[in-house]
């Protein structure tokens, strides 16, 4: 069955979240350290590398817990860290749009039909037409806004009526073994891995089933990927 749509994850594939995520880890990091944990950067950091090997969903939080054992202490530190985060990420809770995306999307759009389907704030929305990028999607389904999220088929199947087509007519893209491949595979879709972003760059697919058709690391080779896979 040919290849008509391609619908794109949205973090660490559209728009680059490393900003973000750096500002998260150093949230943490000063509210252990206001806490009483002396703890130091280099080895938090480390942490976060290691359980991000293993878990990169929770290595933030996984890599603060090998410092920080108590329960009680935890939960304030959580509160005190989080709080912070939030405040300087809610400006811009979605990241910066991709170096060099624009012209492999454009590329794209030539062929194919596309689609987004993501575990998004809402706001990602408005900067996805503030870059101007938003008229090459067709289908746009947020998580936040259909209510239901990655890695549940459900959020795939409301692409697909959207667009009207077929899981063996789609390719999904995306940088999650768990939230983006794991899910599309299961459904019937080619799947293409961006290996980006500092929390999922070193994390290795468990098993078949993360395992994408193809996958880059390099942007300017998305184009010309998606198309290989859908030969």
């Amino acid at each position: 069955m040919s290849i008509k749509w391609v619908f794109f994850d949205v973090g660490d594939v559209l728009f680059n979240e490393d900003a973000q995520h750096t500002i998260y880890f150093h949230c943490l990091l000063l509210a252990m350290r206001r806490g009483g944990i002396e703890v130091e950067w280099d080895q938090y950091n480390h942490a976060i590398n290691s359980a991000a090997r293993v878990n990169p969903a929770s290595a933030i939080t996984d890599a603060a817990r090998t410092f920080v054992s108590n329960d009680e202490c935890w939960k304030q530190i959580f509160a005190d860290g989080r709080a912070v985060y939030e405040a300087t990420r809610k400006p811009r809770p979605y990241g910066t749009l991709q170096d060099g995306i624009t012209d492999q999307l454009r590329l794209l759009r030539e062929r194919y039909q596309l689609g987004i389907i993501a575990n998004q704030h809402p706001e990602v929305l408005e900067a996805i037409e503030g870059y101007g990028i938003g008229k090459l999607f067709d289908v746009k389904v947020i998580d936040q806004v259909v209510g239901v999220s990655k890695p549940d088929n459900a959020i795939f199947r409301l692409a697909f009526d959207q667009a009207s087509c077929k899981p063996e007519e789609a390719i999904m893209v995306g940088d999650r073994p768990d939230n983006d491949i794991r899910p599309a595979k299961a459904l019937g879709m080619r799947t293409v891995r961006l290996r980006h972003g500092i929390l999922y760059t070193a994390y290795d697919a468990r098993d078949a089933a993360e395992t994408a058709d193809a996958e880059i690391t390099e942007i300017s080779r998305l184009a010309e990927t998606v198309i290989s896979v859908a030969r």
